[in-house]
């Protein structure tokens, strides 16, 4: 087992937090060029597509795209955390490095996830800027938006009143907010339990459970109850607003969960074996 203390160094912490860009920075700068090379890909396609369109419509519909690709490449690259566990080499090199557990823990929490969500909105802007820079000169400015600031992504996306037509959006606001630690959490956790093909066994474990869950609730409801009595129940508790609040309270809840196991499995990894029950 990994007998290194859990005790905190600040300095101990930065070295191995240079330790692992230095080291993977190729991985690291691939990543980023590519995040940004997608977000300017579909942000020129978009602007040809749509044109200088001033309607809430089409501003919603562009920040809702960069809201997608966000989610889905934060848990992608928390996915790639620590895919060094997959060899023997790797297993030794990380867990008996100068430096405690904890820390070890936190510098890749810091790097594939905090990182990440530093340097997305970065990339956006880029590429926005992108955007403008390729098409104002060949179309004009009159049909090429100004710039866009993305940093208000998650706020519009959430009070989109033409697209949620419900009560209490500042619920939305907040589950989408703790969700950019929750879900990177289910990945980052995943890249524990398998370093290798982190990304699709986490995925393919994920879509089980939901498929399983699904089921589950779909035989309750023809059992105890009927679809329309159903719908009915589900659509008065979106009007009310109440449906935003459980879903920030299942999601903060399940921050909690995805963390703690993941802190919790890594703290068991040895050199010799990857079993997590070990």
């Amino acid at each position: 087992m990994n007998t290194v203390s859990q005790t905190f160094n600040w300095n101990r912490f930065v070295a191995a937090l240079k330790k692992e860009v230095v080291e993977n920075n190729r991985t690291l700068l691939f990543s980023i060029i590519a995040i940004y090379g997608i977000l300017a890909l579909i942000m020129i396609l978009g602007n040809l597509a749509s044109g200088d369109s001033p309607s809430r419509p089409e501003q919603m519909l562009r920040y809702t795209v960069v809201y997608l690709v966000f989610s889905f490449s934060s848990i992608f690259f928390a996915s790639l955390a620590f895919r060094g566990l997959k060899s023997k080499n790797g297993r030794t090199e990380l867990l008996t490095s100068p430096s405690s557990t904890f820390e070890k823990f936190l510098v890749n929490a810091t790097i594939y996830v905090l990182g990440f969500i530093i340097v997305f909105p970065i990339c956006a802007q880029l590429a926005d800027l992108t955007r403008i820079a390729v098409l104002w000169p060949w179309l004009g400015s009159e049909s090429v938006p100004g710039p866009i600031n993305f940093l208000t992504t998650i706020h519009n996306f959430a009070f989109q009143q033409d697209f949620w037509s419900f009560k209490v959006n500042s619920w939305l606001e907040a589950s989408l907010w703790i969700g950019l630690l929750a879900a990177p959490g289910l990945y980052f956790l995943g890249s524990i339990l398998w370093p290798k093909l982190s990304f699709l066994k986490t995925f393919a474990a994920v879509y089980v459970i939901e498929t399983v869950f699904s089921i589950i609730a779909m035989i309750c409801v023809f059992v105890f109850s009927d679809m329309k009595s159903f719908g009915l129940w589900v659509l008065d508790l979106f009007k009310g607003g109440n449906v935003m609040m459980i879903l920030a309270i299942f999601t903060a809840i399940q921050l909690i969960v995805y963390w703690a196991l993941s802190w919790i499995l890594f703290k068991r990894k040895d050199v010799v074996s990857l079993k997590w029950w070990k």
